[in-house]
C-alpha cells in the first residue's frame, strides 16, 4: 500500500520527484515510497504504507494542470450541507506488478500528475490517495479493494487496469455504491451491457473496440481495402477488439478472409506469419491487435523481418503504435496506420502544456494510457469540486461525475448518459518519422464524439 497525503503547498515546477516525496511524506518515509515506486520501464513495485504527514485543512490553490476541468450542474449539494474538513480518501487500484503492470504503471503516472497539479486541496478539502497492487489477478483485486473500502473508508475509487478484474469487482463496487473510475479496463459489457451497468460505475478510457471500428471504415473507405484478415493476441480484449473491427469492415463492404491468434507471451511469430503470407495476393491488409505489449513490439519488428511490411500492410490497434513504445520498434513501425483516443502529437494549448509537463517529471512522452490516467484524475477533481468537497453525498458525486464535460488534452471529453462509458475523439494516425530520428503518430483524420455504444 501507498499513501500519500496533499495537505501542505508543494511548488511542483521546483522539486524533482525525491524531493518533493520528502516534503509530502517526510524523511523517513522517502526510501521505502521510492522502492516501491522504482522503474516506470518494467521494475516490479512492492507497495509499502509510507508514513503519512498530519492532514491539516488549507485553502484551496490555484490550479495549474494543463486542462481547467469543469461539471456540468447535477446534484449541488444545498447550502446548509455541512462539509467536512477531513482528508477526502481517494483509493487507486492498478496492476503495479506482473506481466500488464506497463499499463498500471502508466496510469499511475498520470493519475499522479493530475493530482499533483490540484496542490493541497480539491474544493478546499485536503485529499489522501491509497494506491494498491491487483498484481494482475482477479482475487487479489477484491481483496485489494475490500482494503481500501472497509479498511481505508475510500470516498472515491479509481483505476482498475484489466477487464478480468473489472468483472471480479463489478458485484463488489455496485452493492457497496462506491463511486467508481475506470482509467484502462475495456471490456465492454461493463458499460455496453444494460445488466453489467451500475449506476455508480464510469469509465473513461474505451470499450474494447470503440477506436477500432473507425479504423475499419478508414480501411475500406479511404486506403481501399477490400479484402481482410485479422491477427490477435488469444484473450478476451484480443477477441473484442477484433470482433468490432470485423464487425465494422464487413458493414462497410468488406470480406473477411480468416482470422488467427498467438498466445500472450508469444517469442517467435513465424508460423503465424507464414500464415499470412499464404494469404498474399489472396488479402489487402491484416488488422492486428496484442495491446500495448512486448508482444506487439517483437511482432512488428518481426513482421518487417519476415519481409511481409511492404507485401501485406499491417493496420494496427492504437495500443501498438502508443506513442510510449514507438522507440521500441523503431522504423518498423514506419507507416502502420491505428487509431486511438491520444497521441502526443494532437495539436491543442492544453495537449502541449500536458506534454511538456509530463516529460518534465518522467522524462518521456506520454503515451494514451498515461494520457487515461491524467484524465481520470481531471474527471474526479471536477465531480468534487462539483459538488463543493462534500464526497460524503454519493448520489450527488455520481451525478457530478456523469455531468462532467472537460477541454483537455484530447479535446472535449464528456461521458455518456445511457452508458456511462467515454465519448471521445477518435485520432486515425500514421507512424512517422521526423528528421531528428524520432518517431510520431501523425494524425489523418480526427473522427468527433465516438461513444461506446457506436459500434
Amino acid at each position: 500500500m501507498i499513501v500519500l497525503r496533499y495537505v501542505r503547498r508543494v511548488s511542483m515546477e521546483r522539486l524533482d520527484r525525491r524531493a518533493f516525496l520528502r516534503r509530502v511524506l517526510g524523511v523517513a518515509g522517502v526510501s521505502a515510497l521510492m522502492a516501491a515506486c522504482a522503474g516506470g520501464g518494467g521494475a516490479t513495485p512492492t507497495p509499502t504504507q509510507a508514513p503519512a504527514a498530519t492532514p491539516t485543512a488549507a485553502p484551496a490553490p490555484t490550479p495549474t494542470s494543463a486542462a481547467t476541468p469543469t461539471a456540468a450542474a447535477a446534484a449541488t449539494p444545498t447550502a446548509a450541507a455541512t462539509v467536512s474538513r477531513e482528508p477526502i480518501r481517494i483509493g487507486i487500484l492498478l496492476t503495479l506488478s506482473g506481466p500488464a503492470s506497463p499499463n498500471g504503471e502508466a496510469n499511475q503516472r498520470g493519475l499522479r500528475l493530475a493530482f499533483e497539479e490540484a496542490g493541497q486541496a480539491i474544493a478546499g478539502r485536503p485529499f489522501e490517495l491509497t494506491i494498491e497492487d491487483s498484481a494482475g489477478q482477479p482475487d487479489q483485486a477484491l481483496a485489494k479493494a475490500r482494503q481500501l473500502i472497509e479498511q481505508r473508508r475510500v470516498h472515491l475509487l479509481l483505476g482498475i487496469t484489466l477487464s478480468n478484474e473489472a468483472a471480479a469487482l463489478r458485484d463488489y463496487l455496485h452493492q457497496n455504491q462506491i463511486p467508481t473510475i475506470v482509467t484502462n479496463a475495456a471490456l465492454q459489457a461493463l458499460t455496453r451491457d444494460p445488466k453489467m451497468r451500475s449506476p455508480y460505475i464510469f469509465r473513461i478510457s474505451y470499450a474494447n473496440g470503440q477506436y477500432d471500428a473507425p479504423v475499419a471504415d478508414y480501411a475500406y473507405n479511404k486506403l481501399g481495402y477490400k479484402r481482410m484478415m485479422g491477427f490477435a493476441a488469444d484473450y478476451a480484449a484480443g477477441k473484442e477488439e477484433l470482433a468490432a473491427f470485423k464487425a465494422r469492415f464487413t458493414k462497410a463492404g468488406g470480406t473477411w478472409v480468416d482470422e488467427i491468434y498467438s498466445p500472450m507471451g508469444t517469442q517467435d511469430f513465424g508460423p503465424y506469419l507464414q500464415r499470412i503470407q499464404q494469404q498474399a495476393g489472396n488479402i489487402d491488409a491484416v488488422f492486428q491487435f496484442h495491446g500495448l505489449s512486448s508482444d506487439a513490439i517483437r511482432l512488428v519488428v518481426q513482421y518487417e523481418e519476415f519481409g511481409l511490411k511492404d507485401q501485406i500492410p499491417l493496420i494496427a490497434s492504437g495500443a501498438t503504435t502508443d506513442d510510449s513504445i514507438l522507440p521500441e520498434m523503431g522504423d518498423a513501425a514506419v507507416g502502420l496506420v491505428s487509431g486511438t483516443v491520444y497521441t502526443a502529437s494532437i495539436d491543442r494549448p492544453e495537449n502541449k502544456k500536458f506534454v511538456e509537463t509530463f516529460r518534465q517529471k518522467y522524462n518521456r512522452v506520454p503515451g494514451q494510457v498515461d494520457y487515461l490516467g491524467y484524465l481520470g484524475g481531471l474527471v474526479a477533481r471536477a465531480a468534487i469540486e462539483e459538488v463543493k468537497g462534500n464526497v460524503e453525498d454519493k448520489q450527488a458525486l455520481i451525478q457530478a461525475i456523469k455531468g462532467v464535460r472537460i477541454q483537455g488534452p484530447a479535446g472535449e471529453f464528456h461521458i455518456h448518459p445511457e452508458s456511462q462509458g467515454p465519448i471521445h475523439n477518435i485520432y486515425i494516425c500514421r507512424v512517422a518519422k521526423r528528421g531528428d530520428g524520432t518517431f510520431y503518430n501523425e494524425i489523418l483524420e480526427t473522427i468527433p464524439n465516438v461513444d461506446d455504444l457506436s459500434f
